[in-house]
């Protein structure tokens, strides 16, 4: 990973901000520009240096990994640590990020580097991380193809008589076998009724015949994250189960298409959004058409009628359209896509097509 050029990026949006230096210690942002891959630091870029803090633990590992001027360690507080080493001292107007420091954290930092210094922002390095290079790529396909070997071979184990926890802890141990970190979140397995619920983790419940069996998964990588999600049917459908997932599948294919450079995030999401709407079911679908994905598996980055973003070449995003019927089954469809100039760059390769085991 290129840990300078993106600090060079990140001075210049600092720049563009009327701030001269960026203070975090969200683990993502910290990883993104210097590489850390442990549990605890700070980083502070300023327009000169880039100062990393941690404590003992990571000696080494900061060895390893970390790309910047100089590295001091300690105990307790870090923002304490950078006060005691005068590294305020450097700044004159400290970014923070707002929505990533407790109220506890923003009091010691405005009592460290003085509180008319502080300049709250929002998505300062997650508007940088929304581009993907070509290594963070690299990373998210071998996550996403690790997904997609462990949908195929689970295929087979979704049955009537099988519990939703049993299979979810079957994908956890196949991503592992696959060479996979973790799972990128709790894995969503919900079949029957269940399955209309959009965020339903796995129970005891029990699979029986002609259900819907909706499955959210995905692992990391060397710290990026796959997302897929697939709906299949045990016994053969209802013709309203049918219908539901033709609307969901063709959903998914509109939102797509639409997915490339120049294109206003909200379009994306009204394209497969109209589509369900017109057939009737838009009151079903209340969640957003998708959502970036990198370091973590829900970044800021939106495909949502709210959204005021403008698809950009390398942007990395869900496009996942869902219709939940309360009481009776819910359908939903998720691929990982890369943003192109000439459309959709399609990541997730397992099948879309209706399965019926």
């Amino acid at each position: 990973m290129d840990h300078p050029a993106r600090i060079a990026s990140l001075r210049a949006a600092l720049g563009a901000r009327g701030a001269d230096a960026y203070i975090t210690t969200h683990l993502p942002n910290v990883r993104y520009l210097s590489g850390f891959t442990g549990s605890n630091a700070l980083l502070l870029v300023t327009a000169e240096r880039t100062w990393f803090l941690t404590d003992f633990r990571y000696r080494a590992q900061t060895a390893a990994e970390v790309t910047a001027d100089r590295a001091f360690f300690g105990q307790g507080s870090l923002i304490e640590l950078a006060r005691v080493n005068g590294l305020f001292r450097h700044t004159r107007a400290v970014s923070y990020d707002r929505s990533r420091l407790t109220v506890a954290q923003y009091d010691e930092l405005g009592r460290a580097a003085g509180f008319d210094r502080l300049v709250g922002q929002e998505n300062l390095v997650e508007e940088l991380r929304h581009v993907k290079d070509a290594d963070e790529l690299g990373l998210v396909q071998r996550a996403a193809a690790v997904t997609d070997a462990v949908f195929a071979r689970l295929l087979p184990m979704i049955r009537p008589g099988v519990r939703e926890c049993d299979i979810a802890a079957e994908i956890a141990r196949m991503h592992r076998r696959g060479g996979a970190e973790k799972d990128a979140f709790d894995t969503i397995t919900a079949s029957g009724p269940r399955s209309a619920l959009p965020h339903g983790r796995a129970t005891e419940r029990i699979i029986g015949m002609r259900e819907f069996v909706t499955l959210d998964f995905g692992c990391v990588v060397e710290g990026y994250h796959s997302d897929m999600t697939r709906t299949v049917c045990v016994g053969n459908p209802t013709a309203e189960m049918k219908k539901v997932y033709g609307i969901v599948l063709e959903a998914q294919r509109r939102g797509t298409e639409a997915v490339k450079t120049g294109v206003p995030a909200r379009t994306a999401d009204a394209a497969a959004r109209e589509h369900i709407t017109s057939k009737g079911y838009g009151e079903y679908f209340g969640h957003s058409l998708g959502h970036g994905v990198g370091l973590e598996i829900h970044e800021s980055l939106r495909l949502s009628a709210a959204s005021g973003a403008t698809l950009r070449n390398g942007h990395l995003v869900t496009v996942e359209p869902g219709i939940y019927l309360p009481g009776k089954f819910g359908v939903r469809i998720e691929d990982m896509v890369v943003v192109r100039d000439g459309g959709a760059e399609v990541l997730t390769a397992s099948p879309k097509e209706l399965i019926v085991l």
